[in-house]
């Protein structure tokens, strides 16, 4: 059982993601993990938070933990977010993730693309349990 919560800021900057061809598709985040982080279960899941600012009437936003191949798959998505709106607000949003996916004590990869439209991604945060309790 894990004893403490940390965080780690994983980009406290934004980034503009645009599906467009001449536009930046993806947002690439590289981090390390602590060797006691602990993977969780049901109520221990580790937790991804961010900030989203959709600029397009439609948009469609993907995200991965350690994806395996480039191009991106949908199938390994952790992530699936669409907006039709008119309305241009920053969404505070979070996303409980499968620990499985991480490499505690290792080099780790988090990747948001769009698939359509353009939306500004900020502050991305990852919450998680880590030691072995007592």
């Amino acid at each position: 059982m894990a004893s403490m919560t940390d965080y780690m800021v994983l980009s406290d900057g934004s980034k503009t993601l645009d599906s467009h061809p001449s536009g930046t598709d993806r947002q690439i985040i590289d981090f390390n993990l602590p060797d006691n982080f602990t993977v969780g279960v049901n109520f221990g899941k580790p937790v991804l938070a961010f900030i989203i600012n959709p600029q397009s009437r439609v948009s469609q936003v993907g995200g991965w933990v350690n994806p395996v191949a480039d191009p991106f798959v949908s199938s390994e998505q952790v992530i699936s977010l669409n907006w039709n709106t008119d309305n241009h607000s920053d969404y505070g949003l979070w996303e409980a993730v499968d620990g499985r996916k991480f490499n505690p004590g290792g080099s780790n990869r988090i990747v948001f693309k769009a698939w359509e439209g353009k939306v500004i991604v900020r502050d991305i945060i990852l919450w998680y349990q880590r030691g072995a309790g007592g």
